[in-house]
């Protein structure tokens, strides 16, 4: 921090921002690397499930490890279909099981909201409206930064 004559202090607040800054320059260039071996990982996962299934085996030791083969099913419900899925689901009887509410959403609908309205940041974004009460809304002061050139 600069004093009001223009020299720099070291403070406590100085010195947890500047090792704050250190941490975020680590972290990202673990991220890089992680993001790296992942890539690398995804590619020779690739080429064994390849091996495997062209040599048909059902599993293999090797590095250690005993590998196999197991399929990963994925699914998504597009919005132009989200009535027939909800009608499917309540034809086989999982529409309870398999409706939830979307918190990430939600919160972004009640913050969009709330900024619109120039509510403060402080207060619980839910407050006043027809979610007060319902939902769980935990208030804490983060610390965000711009870099300064």
């Amino acid at each position: 921090m600069t004093s009001s004559t223009g020299s720099v202090v070291d403070t406590p607040l100085q010195s947890a921002l500047s090792e704050i800054t250190d941490i975020d320059k680590k972290v990202a260039l673990l991220n890089d690397q992680i993001d790296e071996l992942k890539e690398r990982r995804g590619h020779y996962e690739g080429v064994a499930v390849e091996e495997m299934l062209t040599q048909r085996l059902d599993g293999v030791k090797a590095a250690g490890r005993s590998w196999r083969i197991e399929y990963a099913h994925r699914f998504s419900a597009p919005e132009a279909r989200k009535e027939a899925v909800m009608e499917a689901a309540r034809s086989a009887g999982l529409l309870d099981a398999v409706t939830q509410v979307n918190t990430a959403r939600l919160k972004s609908l009640l913050t969009e909201r709330a900024k619109e309205a120039g509510k403060d940041a402080r207060q619980p974004y839910s407050d006043g409206t027809e979610f007060e009460g319902l939902v769980g809304e935990y208030v804490q002061p983060v610390l965000r930064h711009v870099t300064s050139r």
